[in-house]
């Protein structure tokens, strides 16, 4: 519902508005949660930023996108539809997974991948609230 009230006030009812250069998500999140692969959760908490911006996508969202964190290097994504989820790699032998769940909720998972330093593949799922702004 605020993302459908965000999308309203800034004029961008439309889908195909949304998609336009320079229309973008910001997200603010409070990490409430860190769980592993095998369900252990540890309280834990901080902020993170996240700035999505559509870069060529079709008319649901679906497409190229740039991923930012914490005001860093716009990092080239993969999302299927306006809400996400998007879907990176930061280049640090993660696979980065973020996805909206709610009106200020979101999930972001990062799933190591098989390196030589790191050859089996685990994840950890982080549960936060997120304050969006379009």
């Amino acid at each position: 519902m605020r993302l459908a009230l965000i999308l309203l006030a800034t004029g961008l009812t439309q889908p195909a508005a949304l998609a336009a250069e320079g229309a973008q998500l910001s997200l603010a999140c409070e990490l409430h949660r860190s769980c592993n692969e095998t369900g252990a959760c540890d309280p834990f908490g901080g902020a993170q930023q996240f700035t999505l911006a559509p870069v060529s996508t079709d008319t649901n969202g679906t497409g190229d996108w740039t991923v930012a964190q914490d005001g860093g290097e716009a990092l080239p994504a993969r999302g299927l539809a306006h809400t996400g989820p998007w879907v990176w790699q930061p280049g640090d032998g993660h696979l980065h997974t973020l996805s909206l769940t709610g009106e200020a909720s979101a999930l972001r998972i990062r799933q190591w991948l098989p390196t030589e330093r790191y050859p089996v593949t685990y994840a950890e799922i982080d549960i936060m609230t997120c304050e969006v702004t379009g």
